[in-house]
């Protein structure tokens, strides 16, 4: 650079992602990028993209790519479902399974980030930050 630049700054918690065709994305869902780079409800195929979790509902079931676009929270933990979930599991990996729901792992290894909670037998609780991209 040889002048200065208005990088127009953004905290970065919430950020928008335009959202396939024919999608409805419930807020609360983990969210996940398709190979075209939309915003799908998050889930263990190749190539998808943890992006975070959807901050309020989107729904683009009538539309196509990219006309609308869903808010996502790229930080902060969120209790999903997790089939026999133990103590045992904290500070581990937790793998997407679908929207709501983690598991240990994964055909695919869709990271959803790390378990730092276990509050109940069929839920953790996961901090996102370290696994969005």
């Amino acid at each position: 650079m040889t002048a200065n630049y208005d990088a127009e700054r953004k905290d970065g918690l919430l950020v928008s992602y335009k959202v396939a065709a024919g999608v409805v994305i419930y807020k609360g869902s983990m969210v996940g990028l398709d190979a075209a780079g939309y915003a799908v409800p998050a889930a263990d195929v190749a190539s998808m993209a943890f992006v975070g979790v959807a901050y309020d509902k989107c729904d683009n079931a009538g539309g196509g790519a990219g006309d609308v676009a869903v808010r996502v929270w790229k930080d902060g933990t969120f209790k999903f479902a997790r089939a026999s979930a133990s103590q045992s599991d904290l500070g581990k990996t937790a793998f997407v399974v679908d929207d709501n729901t983690v598991a240990l792992s994964s055909s695919h290894g869709v990271a959803a980030g790390t378990i730092v909670e276990v509050p109940s037998a069929d839920a953790v609780r996961v901090l996102i930050r370290t696994a969005v991209k």
